[in-house]
């Protein structure tokens, strides 16, 4: 359960980082150094197939850990849908044509960004209880244009950098 769907910082409403089966403890903490660093509100975990509190997660972190909230929810899906119930946004992070991009959000209500596995992304189930799917626009090699098995052409970033950039552009703009 999240605090109060107050307390954002400079009077705006709060954004907390979901991670769904981020399963490296050096993307976990690089993830709550920049939630933490760019101002979210706090972080919450899958308690299954994800990494856990760790002194390599801590060193990642970069001593962020001990600053920043974090929670685990058992259920990931029934956390959102409860989430959404009480008014919070979901926004899931994945490249696809039905995303759009981050800095196009506007954030007037409490918000949840997902974030996915690193080889696979957000799970199908956690994607369905998704508000709005946004991506990184503007990526080089990032085009729809772009043809299959075209050597420059890389369709994602390390979760713990795409991480870092979405909430630059959703808490930052």
């Amino acid at each position: 359960r999240l605090p109060g769907r107050g307390g954002g910082e400079g009077g705006r409403p709060p954004v907390w980082l979901v991670l769904d089966e981020v399963m490296d403890p050096q993307n976990f903490g690089a993830l709550v150094r920049s939630a933490y660093f760019l101002g979210c509100a706090g972080v919450v975990t899958c308690s299954k197939n994800s990494a856990t509190l760790s002194p390599t997660m801590s060193k990642a972190s970069a001593g962020a850990v001990e600053l920043q909230t974090i929670h685990s929810a058992k259920n990931l899906m029934k956390f959102l849908t409860k989430s959404k119930d009480n008014g919070w946004h979901v926004l899931g992070a994945s490249l696809s044509k039905e995303s759009v991009g981050a800095a196009t959000v506007k954030l007037d209500k409490p918000s949840l960004l997902v974030l996915g596995n690193e080889g696979r992304g957000l799970r199908t189930l956690v994607l369905r209880c998704c508000d709005v799917v946004v991506q990184i626009e503007g990526g080089k090699g990032m085009s729809q244009d772009a043809e299959a098995g075209d050597d420059e052409v890389l369709d994602s970033l390390n979760v713990s950098v795409a991480g870092g950039i979405l909430l630059h552009r959703l808490l930052c703009p």
